[in-house]
């Protein structure tokens, strides 16, 4: 009868589980990462829509409703950060835009034709990021 010596088997099965164990841990780390950065760009894509919507809905009333040779100061209060991140505006008529920016990602939402109507800027009372911000416009 031949006589098998089991001891080295398990030594040699713990450290394999033991290792793949550790590569699945970081495995996840890395998934836990890449899982939550597309979401959150996802986010504040579709709140710089809003944004950019409210400050573009904005001005195409000024534009339908301020008379020839009159002057408006319009208020409006937005989010004072999107998705945890601070964002800077501009809202400009001669480049016919609004601009909502943060750190790698900036969305920009075309307004064509005011820069023949009505001139506008805007005075940012926020540091970095939105909440009152004055819209001063004149025809």
């Amino acid at each position: 009868m031949l006589r098998h010596d089991r001891r080295g088997v398990a030594t040699i099965l713990f450290v394999i589980m033991t290792l793949a164990a550790f590569v699945m841990f970081m495995a996840t780390l890395q998934l836990y990462n890449v899982m939550t950065d597309a979401p959150k760009k996802v986010v504040v894509r579709h709140q710089f829509d809003d944004v950019g919507n409210i400050l573009a809905n904005d001005v195409v009333e000024i534009v339908l409703f301020l008379p020839h040779g009159g002057k408006i100061k319009y208020m409006e209060i937005l989010p004072v950060d999107v998705a945890g991140q601070s964002y800077w505006i501009e809202l400009n008529s001669s480049k016919e835009s609004v601009n909502v920016s943060t750190f790698g990602y900036t969305a920009r939402y075309i307004i064509g034709g005011i820069k023949y109507e009505v001139d506008i800027n805007t005075s940012i009372n926020a540091t970095t990021s939105g909440g009152k911000i004055w819209i001063n416009a004149s025809r």
